[in-house]
């Protein structure tokens, strides 16, 4: 039901600790993904209905975002769908649902997994190293903290916005 991003966490230990750091605990985190995304992959394999209701209760999941998903899981190019929604605001808890629901071995839905999950987390701490390396030399770590907390929460503000709009 985590439905802060780990991109929030992973960015501030770019700022942090830096980008190789930041790296290192990316691929922990596409790793720990798909270690969840398993459990409601067997979810969506055992009880697709009561998995999709669940998925429902998830604060910001719309039944859109779901749809789009399950859409995106059911066809040839799934893995290709499980990076546009990492990029589009799907959460990937649904797409391990749809992964079940469609019969997806556990052993393919998890390694793809990993790199689709890596990808993201790792250019958004990519970015985030890339902006704070000159801002290091006039800001010290509390500052530019406080820079990337208030972009992120401008970027949860307007999403929240968005939605409720």
């Amino acid at each position: 039901m985590f439905f802060i991003v780990a991109d929030v966490l992973l960015t501030f230990i770019a700022v942090a600790m830096g980008l190789r750091v930041a790296l290192l605990a990316s691929l922990a985190a596409a790793i720990g993904a798909a270690c969840g995304g398993i459990v409601m992959w067997r979810h969506g394999l055992a009880d697709p209905v009561a998995a999709t209701n669940l998925l429902a209760a998830v604060p910001f999941v719309s039944a859109g975002m779901i749809a789009k998903g399950m859409a995106g899981m059911a066809s040839a190019d799934w893995p290709l769908a499980m990076l546009r929604g990492s990029i589009t605001g799907i959460p990937y808890k649904v797409y391990a649902v749809a992964a079940g629901k469609e019969g997806l071995t556990a052993l393919l839905f998890f390694s793809l997994t990993i790199p689709v999950r890596l990808l993201r987390f790792a250019v958004a701490s990519s970015l985030v190293a890339a902006i704070d390396a000159p801002l290091r030399r006039r800001f010290d770590l509390r500052r530019r903290w406080m820079l990337l907390a208030t972009f992120w929460l401008l970027f949860y503000g307007e999403f929240a916005w968005r939605w409720f709009s």
